[in-house]
């Protein structure tokens, strides 16, 4: 499976074959049959397996704890996931594909992705709430502030290939106090 992601990372998925995987893998083509009945099962098996793993990801990642207030969460959250999506080839191939689907998945690439997004964005919600409800954060539609803050951190996290690490977390550190200013109480 790591094997393929890379390989449908790197090279896309019509630039794959199952050819390139057995060989990736050091077995022969007629084994991979064996276990999949092709390119898209291989693939299919890939995307959902990143599903899980984003998940698990964000639930840790949005896991509220009173040792941090929700403002010291959402930098926490921020700076985690541009962490998480930096040489990262599972996102990689999320992006590739959530852009430049294969047609025989692209309603279900984009459903799933929705729902992720809104399980995220809903985490996010109820963490800005929990901010508001303890005078952290002023009385502001909560949804609009996490839909908000959840895109900022899209947007920066499709450029976090370009960063050196000091960069980076300069750029965090600005972003975010921007972004909680805007929002404190």
């Amino acid at each position: 499976m790591n094997k393929s992601l890379e390989l449908f990372a790197g090279k896309g998925y019509f630039g794959t074959h199952m050819d390139d995987i057995a060989k990736a893998v050091g077995i022969k083509k007629a084994s991979l049959y064996s276990h999949y009945s092709g390119k898209e099962s291989i693939f299919t098996a890939i995307f959902n397996d990143i599903l899980e793993d984003y998940s698990s990801f964000i639930d840790n990642l949005t896991a509220y704890s009173e040792e941090l207030n929700c403002l010291e969460k959402l930098v926490s959250i921020f700076s985690g996931y541009l962490n998480n999506c930096k040489n990262n080839n599972k996102m990689v191939f999320w992006d590739r594909y959530y852009y430049y689907p294969p047609e025989y998945l692209k309603d279900y690439i984009l459903q799933k992705t929705y729902e992720i997004e809104m399980l995220f964005i809903n985490k996010i919600t109820n963490i800005i709430e929990h901010g508001i409800k303890n005078g952290n954060i002023r009385n502001v539609p909560a949804n609009d502030v996490a839909l908000s803050f959840y895109y900022m951190m899209i947007g920066f996290s499709m450029t976090v290939k370009f960063y050196d690490e000091k960069d980076i977390e300069k750029d965090i550190v600005k972003c975010t106090t921007v972004f909680l200013d805007g929002i404190r109480n």
